[in-house]
């Protein structure tokens, strides 16, 4: 059995000082698999598959940096709690011995961090039966990933948020 959790240490970075950077947005680890899967159904169904390009769209977003620590990331919290800092990243077996970790800016989702952290267990430790985490790591594509990969998922039950007259999701 893995758990894995993150949590947030506090950058040795005034949040005052910083640049404001215009990035470019990352894909999602999984994006590439669902493109294929969707040119694949498409096909099935007598349709001709989306062009490459149709997906390959440049998004940007504009961040905060440091000026005293730039691989820090800008983590708001609340609307009090805004401050520069990194995400520790851990998995640990059930005597909470750490079996891999990452370091992150602290803006980086604790969701993005789940694949390649299972993929370092497998690689480094053996593959495990249960992967346990909390509601951050309840998203579609991590259900896949880990039922993919012959990896019980233990991830809590949420309940919808959907509005009041809206369809379920």
């Amino acid at each position: 059995h893995v758990f894995i959790d993150s949590t947030h240490v506090k950058a040795s970075a005034n949040k005052r000082k910083f640049e404001k950077k215009v990035v470019r947005k990352e894909t999602r680890a999984y994006e590439k698999r669902l493109q294929e899967e969707l040119n694949l159904d498409r096909e099935k169904h007598g349709k001709k598959p989306f062009p490459p390009e149709k997906f390959e769209k440049e998004e940007y977003k504009e961040i905060k940096e440091s000026t005293t620590d730039p691989e820090s990331g800008y983590y708001v919290k609340d609307e009090r709690t805004k401050q520069f800092a990194y995400s520790f990243h851990a998995a640990t077996d059930e005597k909470g011995f750490v079996l891999a970790n990452i370091v992150t800016p602290g803006n980086v989702h604790d969701s993005h961090m789940l694949e390649p952290l299972v993929q370092k267990v497998i690689d480094q430790v053996g593959r495990p039966v249960i992967v346990v985490a909390d509601a951050a790591y309840k998203t579609p594509a991590i259900a896949n990933f880990l039922l993919e990969n012959h990896v019980l998922p233990a991830l809590p039950y949420k309940r919808p948020m959907t509005k009041e007259g809206f369809f379920k999701k």
